[in-house]
């Protein structure tokens, strides 16, 4: 296990992981990374969905401060014992951690884990050789009903589970209209049911367009299907009008 800077923050690294050594080798600079700080701001509520061993949490805890606050939600036990190593090695007590899945409704369900590749892990991975465990769900709005400031961005990469997560924050979307940073990926939202249109229907009505990440992590919007087949990252932004001076300075001149 080793110690890095990703930039802000240290993280463990399990040199025993790919994701660990990869962190060792090369840091943690993601395009996807460049542009959550540069959609947050001081105090902001942030919302890592599918935090893994929290990387998002920790640049997103340094950016908002001592006054804002990160909910983190990672089911897998073992990562989030990584996550909250990563956590109190920065003492960042703004990092609320929920041991569960995001979904539609609260319960519990089956989840595939892989010990080598937390990355993977899903309702209905891509791939064999994962371990079935059980683990608590639980929905945006039940987590966010009692917050005293809104939720300014909301970061999603739960391997498919992105439709089953955003329908379970109906209220939260509706009253915070706060900024997504979301994987879409088609073969991942259709292992779990759901589409990249299922995608744009459950958003698209409340006000939100989308927006596609180049490599220098610039934002372009899109005017066709929600989705990043040419851009440089499987991710987009999803911004409602209430939230356009958040994007300004990160979209592409028109």
């Amino acid at each position: 296990m080793g110690i890095v800077d990703i930039g802000g923050a240290l993280a463990h690294a399990d040199l025993r992981t790919p994701l660990g050594l990869g962190l060792y080798r090369y840091g943690f600079r993601t395009i996807e990374s460049r542009v959550l700080v540069g959609l947050l701001r001081r105090d902001d509520v942030v919302i890592d969905g599918g935090a893994n061993i929290g990387l998002f949490s920790l640049l997103a805890a340094a950016t908002v401060g001592p006054s804002g606050r990160v909910i983190a939600c990672e089911p897998s036990p073992r990562t989030m014992a990584l996550l909250n190593a990563n956590a109190n090695l920065n003492g960042f007590d703004v990092i609320e951690r929920h041991e569960v899945a995001l979904s539609d409704q609260p319960g519990t369900a089956s989840f595939v884990v892989f010990d080598n590749a937390s990355g993977l892990a899903s309702f209905a991975p891509g791939l064999d050789g994962g371990k079935v465990i059980e683990v608590n769900t639980a929905t945006l709005d039940d987590l966010t009903a009692r917050l005293s400031a809104p939720v300014a961005v909301l970061k999603l990469d739960v391997e498919g589970a992105e439709v089953k997560a955003l329908r379970g924050a109906r209220s939260m979307l509706g009253r915070d209209l706060p900024l997504v940073l979301l994987e879409v990926e088609p073969g991942h939202l259709g292992r779990q049911g759901s589409s990249v249109e299922d995608l744009r229907q459950t958003l698209h009505p409340l006000g939100y367009e989308a927006y596609a990440i180049r490599g220098d992590a610039r934002l372009v919007k899109i005017t066709g299907p929600w989705q990043p087949a040419a851009a440089a990252s499987p991710n987009l932004v999803l911004a409602p009008a209430a939230r356009a001076d958040r994007i300004e300075s990160l979209r592409t001149p028109v």
